[in-house]
């Protein structure tokens, strides 16, 4: 567990990430801060027709305990993940909330 704490001091700065789904456009920004200041902005965008929806998956286990992650997958086999550190609880509630909300947007088309 030290290695992964160290590791994510040193090598993995914090992440804060936005995600929006437009009807015909989605969008995730992530801002990278380490230390005091903005270290990098990354942003993603496509189409939201590409957009198949979101899951749950373990993305590590520290000291057996399972640490998960949120998975957008596309039509092309692209996929973005997001939420690490994010309880399962509230990544599972996360990913019903964005597959409802592609369900509504492809059913209003």
């Amino acid at each position: 567990a030290g290695g992964v704490v160290a590791k994510s001091a040193v090598y993995d700065p914090f992440v804060s990430s936005t995600l929006s789904i437009g009807q015909y456009l989605w969008t995730v920004e992530k801002n990278y801060f380490k230390g005091f200041g903005l270290l990098r902005r990354r942003k993603k965008e496509g189409a939201t027709e590409s957009l198949n929806g979101a899951s749950v998956e373990l993305a590590m286990v520290v000291n057996n305990v399972g640490r998960y992650q949120l998975r957008l997958s596309f039509d092309d086999r692209r996929s973005i993940t997001l939420g690490k550190g994010l309880a399962q609880e509230e990544l599972e509630d996360l990913s019903r909330v964005i597959n409802d909300h592609c369900t509504v947007l492809r059913d209003s088309t």
